[in-house]
This record gives C-alpha cells, structure tokens and sequence, in this order.
C-alpha cells in the first residue's frame, strides 16, 4: 500500500467514525476497514472502529465480521497492556465460533486467551490452553488460515516461555517452528505481517544468545517487511529490537538513535511496556555516559510508567486470581454434588435390595455402618490429601532449582513477612524483580541464578546492578546477605 493509500484508508476510517450510522456499509467495506484498523499506531481509534464494525456486522447478521472485530479487538487490547480486557474480548470471540465451528476463530481466541493469561503470570494455564489451540488449529482447512494459525501457536508458547525466563535455545526452537508456518502463508500482506512480528522476536532471543549480528539482521528483515506493508507498530518493533541490540553491544550512539525512532510510535501507540522499557534503557545509557540531567528524566519517566503498570497488573491479577478460583470452586462443587447424589442413588438401590432380598434389620444396618466406614477412610484421605497440598515448605528450594513457574507464589507462602515488606517498600518492583529478590533471599550464588534460570552470569550481575539501583542499595553491601536480613 502507498502512502497515498494509507492516507485516503485513515481519512475514511476517521470519516466512518463519525457517520457509520447514516449509510449501508456491504461485507467488504466492513472487512476492509478492521484490516486498515490493524495498521493504526493509535490503538484507541483501532478499537472505536471495530466496536462501530462489529455493531454493523452484527446488525446485518454478518458472523465473520462480528469474529474479525473481535480479533481486531484482541490486538489492539494486547497491544496497549489490556490483558484483562484482551481476555474478555477472546472469551467472547470463543463463543461466536463455537456456535458457529468455526475452528480459525476457536484458535485465535485460545491464542489470546493463552497470552494473556502468560502476560499475568499464570503460566501453567496459559500453557494449557495453547496446547489446545495446537490442537483446534490442526484441523483448520484453509491453508493460510492454517499456517498463520499454527505459526502463531508456536510464537505464542516462544513468548510464554520467554516470560518464564526458559532457556534462549528453548525459546528460539518454538520461533523457528513458527517462522516455517509463516513462511507457506500464500497471502503477501499476512505473510508479511506474520514474519514482521517473528523476526523482531527472533531478533530479541538473539541477543539473548549474544548473536548481535543475527539479532540485527532479524530486527531489519522486520522493519523493511513493515515498511513495505506501512505497518507502523511491527516497524517499532524492528527499531526497538535494533536499539536493544546496539545497547548490548556498548553501542550507545546507534542504540538511541533507533530506541528514538522507535519511542515516537510507541508514544502514539500508549504502549506503556515499550515506553517503559525504552526510558529504563535511555536512562542506563545516559547514566553510563554520565549525563545526569537526561538520565533524571528519562530514569523518571520510566518510573512513572512502572508505577502505572505495577498498579494496573496487580488489580488484574488480583480479579483474575478470583476469577479461576470461583471457576475451580464451581468445578469442585459440581464434582462434590454429582459425587453426593451418586453415594444417595447407590444407598437407595442398595437398601431396596437389600428390603427386598434379605428384609433383615441386622444385616441393612451392617451394611449402613460399612457405608459408615467407607465414608470416614475417604474423609481421611481428602483431609490427608490437603495436608500434602498446603506442605509447600519442603518443595520450595527444588522448584528454585527447576525453574518452576509455581515457585513465586509457594515463596509467599513460606516467607509472607518478607514478601508484603519487599511490595511495601518497593512496590515498584516487577514479578520478574521479585522473583530474582526470592532467589537471592535464599542466597543463591550468581552461577546459581544463571544456571537455574537458564541465563548468563553476566545478565545476572546485569540484574543485580539495577536491582541496586532500584532500591538504593550500595555497591559495598552484599545483596544476598540484604536480602536475607531484609
């Protein structure tokens, strides 16, 4: 698409958001406006046009208009830290297409699903449920809806994974899996937009791995396939990952230029997890080049934006986390119920038989006390059972070790006092932070951290310096030993 054509797309999408009430829109209209809303850096307008699309699409009895907002919907909400909305938005999606069977949408709103949920920090959920979006996507019949559907699966679990901290290696085999799907897609402007994404991912995972050269051959193949689509939230993508790689490579002029460049989209887009990151690294680069007038702005900014962030995270979690409880407690009761009524039906069978057959007083109540006795020995082992689930103590050096995704929350448990005081004193920090505060209460070594987790030591001592930063702690104190008497 020109620039010319790009402008005319925007000046009509503005035009309907002002008058989509007072003329017909036919089915090609309506899909054609959700596709030019992807390519909108603010994300706001992008969802006030597809809530104008689905309405119409909805009024005209348009089913796939209705799933196509939705998913537009989906993106735009992920795109601006919305997880508990972009949620919200799959979980309706997944409805319309089951009605419907429709496997395409079923898939993309369990991609979405799993994604958010990774992005608050239920990681075995969000696992789960993209195992069985690989599952529904397998039987899609179309084939780029297939291939973009399965390429997405599989960079959906590389991001999981990279939330959890795995393994660059680990990471990158589930990217390369991805970029084989995308790379059938037969469609040029999905194909495009598909790999634009992976390669400014891949990009990332190579500096991971201290592949710089990869990492900014990866993030330029994103951003000239965005530029030749005008897509200006995947060209952001691409500059970031060049700025991250130029700043791990001491490179601080070439970095800043390109976190700039990257920082002007992000602004329009209000991704605050972008702008967050780009102002932490603007200011560590400023700090080393001991600038301490853009280095105070850049490190407040960036302070700012994490108190926002921390703020809006918790409250998601937190009606997340009740959410899923009340779900697993409904499950629970249900079991409970038809477990009950089963035990009523067998006892009322059993004593017609017994009646019947034996009409014996002695032996129906023999009977009764055996029931009795079956009944106690379950509620010994149910209590039994809830004693070994709530024994979470002895586990939690091993979970450590594992890198398993439960361990932050068995760390509250076992060390409450420690963690309420961390929050409190610094509720700035992320779960990632307090994850690596958890490690180091328990004082791993640094070739400990690295190894459990899968990283460098240098990342480590990375973490470890602005950890000290964060939290005004002097280079001459040992941060495991502050930790441990914290």
């Amino acid at each position: 698409m020109s620039l010319s054509k790009k402008i005319i797309g925007i000046i009509v999408l503005l035009s309907f958001l002002n008058g989509a009430k007072a003329q017909q829109y036919t089915t090609k209209k309506i899909d054609r406006l959700i596709a030019l809303s992807f390519h909108l850096a603010n994300r706001h307008q992008a969802l006030q046009i597809c809530a104008k699309t689905y309405q119409l699409s909805a009024a005209a009895g348009y089913y796939p208009g209705k799933a196509k907002s939705l998913n537009a919907d989906i993106n735009s909400y992920l795109g601006l830290g919305e997880h508990e909305k972009a949620l919200r938005s799959a979980n309706k999606l997944y409805e319309i297409a089951s009605s419907e069977g429709y496997d395409y949408y079923m898939g993309q709103a369990l991609i979405a699903q799993a994604l958010s949920y990774a992005y608050l920090g239920f990681f075995e959920k969000a696992l789960k449920i993209n195992k069985d979006a690989e599952v529904i996507c397998s039987k899609i019949k179309n084939n780029d809806e297939f291939y973009s559907s399965m390429g997405q699966v599989y960079a959906g679990r590389a991001e999981i994974k990279h939330l959890q901290y795995k393994a660059p290696k680990e990471i990158l085999a589930f990217q390369l899996k991805s970029l084989g799907f995308y790379k059938k897609i037969k469609n040029r402007e999905k194909r495009n937009s598909c790999l634009a994404t992976l390669y400014s991912s891949i990009g990332y995972t190579f500096v991971d791995l201290h592949k710089y050269k990869s990492a900014i051959d990866h993030n330029k193949k994103a951003y000239v396939l965005a530029k030749l689509e005008n897509d200006s939230i995947n060209e952001a993508y691409g500059l970031y990952g060049l700025g991250r790689a130029f700043m791990e490579m001491n490179k601080s002029d070439s970095s800043v230029y390109y976190y700039k460049k990257a920082l002007v989209i992000f602004q329009k887009a209000n991704d605050v997890y972008r702008l967050q990151n780009i102002y932490d690294y603007l200011a560590s680069i400023y700090d080393k080049k001991n600038n301490d007038k853009i280095y105070s702005n850049y490190s407040k900014k960036a302070r700012e934006l994490s108190e926002i962030i921390r703020k809006k995270e918790k409250i998601e979690t937190y009606r997340i986390s009740n959410s899923i409880i009340q779900a697993e407690k409904l499950n629970w009761y249900r079991s409970f119920y038809i477990f009950i009524s089963c035990v009523i039906f067998l006892t009322a069978i059993f004593s017609v038989f017994t009646l019947k057959y034996f009409k014996s007083y002695k032996k129906e109540k023999e009977q009764k006390e055996s029931l009795k006795d079956e009944l106690i020995q379950k509620e010994k082992k149910l209590s039994h059972l809830e004693l070994k689930i709530n024994d979470a103590f002895a586990e939690l050096l091993e979970l450590a070790k594992n890198n398993d995704s439960s361990f932050l929350s068995r760390f509250k448990e076992v060390y409450p006092y420690f963690y309420n005081q961390l929050v409190s004193s610094h509720p700035e920090l992320t779960t990632g932070q307090l994850q690596f505060c958890a490690m180091l209460k328990l004082n791993f070594t640094t070739k400990e951290v690295a190894n459990y987790n899968n990283i460098s030591v240098r990342s480590v001592e990375t973490r470890k310096n602005r950890l000290r930063k964060l939290m005004n702690i002097p280079s001459d104190v040992d941060l495991n030993k502050w930790m441990m008497d914290f």
